[in-house]
């Protein structure tokens, strides 16, 4: 690691962080899934929206 450069470093972290945020996504797909499959077995409809917090909407009338 002290070999690097900083710019090399940079890249790195930049790569760590990619893959992190892939790994978080993946396991919330994998979740959601699991979910799903499991509601299915027992005969429940499930949605999921995937939104948190205030509506969008919300938010750009309080920005405005």
């Amino acid at each position: 690691m002290k070999a690097l450069s900083d710019g090399e470093l940079t890249q790195v972290v930049a790569w760590a962080q990619a893959e992190i945020k892939a790994r978080a996504e993946r396991r919330k797909q994998e979740a959601i899934a699991k979910i799903k499959a499991l509601a299915s077995a027992v005969g429940v409809s499930v949605t999921i929206a995937g939104g948190r917090g205030r509506p969008a909407k919300a938010r750009e009338c309080k920005e405005n």
